[in-house]
């Protein structure tokens, strides 16, 4: 899919939509995988792991006297919140769903780390000392940062959400790219679309035949020249994927999650979009591991490269054949023998 996505990444940088006052991007601001472009929360992974009110506070009808935050630590530490979040003058006695929302979220998620004195009245004794509050998410992800203890570790993990980033909404990308627009979507809509929608998107951009002049001035480029190169160029690509009947995927698919022949079907593409000349190709079972309903349209798309296919099926009705429509004849077989004489010979 590289060979895709580098010039949709192109397109987006040279021809996409830019809000008003917004700067000219690098194509590298477009994929999540480098340092422009990388979403600064998820750093580019499109996912978050990270804690929510559910997750930090299970059952809120507890006071936080009353265990509330039950992702607090326990015991001396525990109490020590508790008497900080009281002499900065929060209520640890009633209900936590009573509580006003500015302050659970000042208690669960903010970065500021006061330091009071606290006089606690639990002991017997009671001595003054200097303590610092640390919000619910700050000492989870302080845990698990710094925590040489796997008990610990393990038990702030029951706390974390994992899903789509927030801030990136998946995508691994920083707010600046995805403000960038080609045919009204961003490039993460694109990426999400099946490749027979994509040929579609950028099809009336192909067939301009009055574009402008490019120029870094304007806040759009998708009727100038460059975005026609662009995507016709990416339009052909996309053409040979579409041919071996793959259209179906987005370009966003992870690798993982393809098949073994979807994966073949792939190489293949990349080898006659390559554009090497003086090459033949040996392709040794290119339909293996494919439904016939795949294999058949590899027959037209192999035709304009010379390639050399060995055929077994066609070796059990007594021939040993390379090729389809090889030979200077399209269709004449340019070898082939009985399989008994062919070894004796």
């Amino acid at each position: 899919m590289t060979t895709l996505s580098n010039p949709l990444r192109m397109l987006f940088s040279r021809a996409g939509s830019y809000p008003d006052g917004a700067g000219q991007l690098d194509s590298d601001a477009f994929s999540p995988n480098t340092a422009a472009g990388a979403c600064p929360e998820c750093h580019g992974l499109g996912v978050a792991h990270t804690v929510s009110e559910a997750s930090l506070v299970p059952d809120p009808s507890l006071s936080i006297r009353d265990g509330a935050i039950a992702a607090w630590p326990g015991a001396w530490q525990g109490k020590n919140l508790r008497d900080i979040l009281t002499h900065l003058g929060y209520d640890v006695d009633t209900p936590w769903r009573k509580l006003p929302r500015k302050h659970r979220d000042w208690i669960l998620f903010t970065e500021e780390q006061p330091v009071v004195e606290v006089t606690p009245q639990r002991d017997r004794v009671a001595k003054p000392y200097k303590g610092r509050f640390w919000s619910a998410r700050s000492y989870v992800l302080h845990t698990l940062a710094d925590s040489q203890s796997t008990t610990m570790r393990e038990k702030v993990l029951r706390f974390m959400e994992t899903g789509p980033c927030p801030r990136c909404g998946g995508s691994g990308l920083t707010p600046a790219a995805l403000a960038v627009t080609f045919a009204g979507k961003t490039i993460a809509g694109l990426n999400a679309v099946p490749m027979t929608e994509l040929a579609e998107i950028i099809r009336p951009t192909t067939e301009l035949t009055a574009a402008g002049t490019a120029s870094r001035k304007q806040s759009s480029g998708e009727g100038n020249e460059v975005a026609v190169a662009i995507t016709r160029d990416l339009l052909q690509r996309v053409t040979v994927l579409l041919d071996l009947g793959l259209g179906y995927l987005a370009l966003g698919r992870s690798t993982p999650t393809l098949s073994p022949g979807e994966m073949q079907r792939l190489r293949i593409a990349t080898q006659l979009r390559s554009g090497l000349f003086g090459v033949i190709y040996v392709l040794d079972e290119p339909s293996a591991g494919l439904h016939p309903a795949d294999a058949e349209p590899l027959r037209p798309a192999l035709v304009p490269a010379p390639a050399l296919v060995p055929a077994p099926a066609a070796a059990s009705a007594g021939k040993l054949p390379a090729g389809w429509n090889c030979g200077t004849s399209a269709g004449t077989t340019c070898a082939g023998s009985t399989p008994t004489s062919r070894w004796a010979s």
